[in-house]
């Protein structure tokens, strides 16, 4: 106990501690120190929660800032705060500026920027570690660094809006669409996006989904977003779109590039109306299209100008008609072809539309006699469901099937005045309704018409519009009838042989047989003669089926010697000079081209009349 006690006694030679002095502070005066750290998080928070309200200034900011600071301080109603930024100087109430100072520098990218500084207005209470404590020396310099911290962010901030603005500016001034896309949503569209998709305004874009579009045309702005998922993407996603609208096609070429924005993935993309291009592009091809078919049709014809298609004929007149149509189909121009039935006129059609740019679309071929007057709308027009009692879905018309293609209308002599009327004015680019519906149509087709009467006389007679005659007839075609070119008939005579299969092989006639098939006049052109020869490959048998009385209808054996078939021949030939010469020897003998004394020798062999 003595020991004890003597511990507790000073040194020899030192004053003893006045007793009051060595007693310990009252619990109340003691600093509670798990207040004080509330205080300190308090403040940092606090100062760190100012960033999270939008579209402030930093002004705003460091204002709220300096007003928090002193309530962290030991004794808060004694303490002021000030912070200087730049040029710029923000204060807490009751600021005075005294010598029981301290501060923490305010950096931005290692730069010094500014200070924040705590100061006592008045002097504090004396303690052990000086004015201030080392645990506020430490939350200053925490301030301080969270002070950077959101001049840095701010600055950032100030800096991305105002290259968004000026971005913005830009983009409002191209004439390409631009559009930037975050987590699937619509960020920003400019005034160009709008106006190819017939968006109102670029608000009405804003947040909205990019595959359910709010506005514009939905459809068609979801299907150019199809290529990319939302907006993630690794790389450039390039692609060109075709866009049927009910006034034009349009091309827009679309470019799709990932970026960050904002610290985020995101997607920028531009939409350019190539429309005007790509027509230019197509049409260059359509014409590098038919020079090439111009070039392959007049290299194939100097090796077999024998035919073209699926006409066929050596003479001369035939290689008029090659040449007219291959200029035919060179342009787009009407083409009125004549011809005696059975002429060929179709096929002269077919091969126009074949050799012309429009030749992968369709061919339609209307014969005008079998028109209905009552029809015709509906025919060539077409109707809508619910048009009349029988109409349970649409149904296109002849113009309808024959746009982007060709209208092949035969015998188009028969079509009354009213129903020329009415289709002058479609094909005249005055559109057409289809029977129920509203909306004018007007397609683009290349027509064609054929008839085997003069239309100049329909004209004259009242019969056919003379502005509807002039038309349908920008280029004429005229067929020559078979008896006009009848070094084409061997050719011909072989083609049909050759496709008319029998079960013994390709038929073949005998050359006299040709001879005859040669001298007759053929009033029913290559259809008749085509029906002559499936009869003989059928019946073995050449017969001659004219409606023409003084016609001799004969039936000739296909198996001839070659004594009896001259013969046969002969006796053809001499009866038909005499059936010219009107029975006159002498100028039957002329037209044969033998003397009076050998036809008199010949009709006195027997079986020659």
């Amino acid at each position: 106990m003595n020991a004890h006690h003597t511990e507790d006694m000073p040194p020899p030679g030192q004053v003893p501690a006045d007793p009051a002095a060595c007693k310990p502070l009252p619990m109340s005066t003691a600093p509670n120190a798990l207040a004080e750290r509330i205080k300190e998080l308090n403040c940092l928070y606090g100062i760190s929660n100012l960033l999270e309200n939008q579209d402030v200034s930093l002004s705003w900011i460091m204002q709220r800032a300096v007003d928090l600071i002193p309530a962290a301080w030991q004794y808060p109603d004694n303490a002021c705060a000030r912070i200087r930024l730049d040029a710029e100087v923000y204060t807490s109430k009751h600021f005075t500026p005294t010598r029981w100072r301290q501060n923490s520098s305010i950096l931005l990218n290692g730069s010094h920027v500014g200070d924040v500084e705590v100061f006592y207005i008045q002097a504090p209470p004396e303690g052990d570690g000086g004015t201030f404590l080392e645990e506020e020396e430490r939350l200053l310099r925490a301030i301080g660094e969270r002070l950077s911290k959101v001049v840095w962010l701010k600055r950032a901030e100030e800096a991305l809006k105002e290259s968004e603005e000026r971005y913005r500016v830009l983009t409002e001034q191209v004439d390409e669409g631009v559009t930037l896309v975050q987590n699937a949503r619509f960020y920003y569209v400019n005034p160009a996006f709008c106006k190819i998709f017939n968006v109102p305004s670029p608000e009405k874009m804003a947040n909205g989904w990019v595959h359910s579009p709010p506005a514009g045309d939905a459809d068609e702005i979801a299907r150019l977003y199809e290529a990319v998922s939302g907006d993630v993407i690794t790389g450039r996603v390039e692609a060109l779109h075709r866009l049927a609208r009910s006034e034009k096609t349009c091309w827009i070429q679309v470019c799709h590039s990932p970026i960050t924005f904002r610290g985020q993935p995101a997607m920028l993309s531009t939409f350019k109306d190539i429309t005007e291009i790509k027509e230019q592009q197509m049409a260059a091809q359509r014409a590098a299209d038919l020079l090439n078919d111009e070039n392959r049709v007049l290299r194939s014809s100097l090796k077999e100008r024998y035919r073209l298609g699926d006409i066929l004929g050596r003479s001369s007149a035939m290689q008029e008609v090659y040449e007219l149509i291959l200029k035919a189909a060179a342009t787009d121009a009407s083409v009125a072809i004549f011809g005696e039935s059975g002429s060929g006129k179709e096929l002269v059609a077919h091969a126009i539309h074949n050799h012309s740019a429009r030749k992968h679309n369709r061919f339609i071929a209307v014969n005008c006699s079998a028109i209905q007057e009552s029809l015709f709308e509906r025919e060539f027009f077409g109707h809508r469901k619910g048009a009349f009692s029988s109409a349970h879905a649409d149904a296109p018309g002849y113009l309808d099937m024959a746009d982007g293609g060709t209208l092949f209308l035969d015998e188009i002599s028969e079509l009354t005045l009213n129903m020329q009327a009415k289709l002058l004015r479609a094909i005249e680019g005055g559109g057409y309704r289809p029977v129920g519906g509203m909306e004018t149509l007007s397609p683009d087709f290349r027509m064609i018409s054929a008839s085997n009467v003069a239309l100049n006389e329909k004209v004259h007679g009242g019969k056919m519009r003379s502005d509807f005659f002039y038309r349908i007839q920008v280029i004429q075609i005229q067929l020559p009838p078979l008896r006009h070119r009848k070094q084409d008939i061997p050719l011909l005579v072989e083609h049909f042989l050759r496709n008319m299969k029998t079960p013994s092989g390709t038929a073949r006639v005998p050359g006299g047989i040709m001879d005859i098939l040669t001298e007759y006049d053929w009033p029913g052109n290559v259809r008749e003669l085509r029906n002559v020869l499936q009869r003989y490959v059928t019946l073995g048998a050449i017969e001659f089926l004219s409606p023409d009385p003084e016609v001799r209808r004969e039936a000739v054996p296909a198996e001839l010697h070659l004594r009896e078939a001259v013969q046969h021949l002969e006796k053809s030939l001499i009866s038909k000079a005499l059936r010219q010469a009107g029975g006159n020897r002498t100028r039957a003998a002329a037209l044969l081209g033998i003397s009076r004394r050998a036809l008199f020798r010949k009709i006195s062999t027997p079986g020659v009349p």
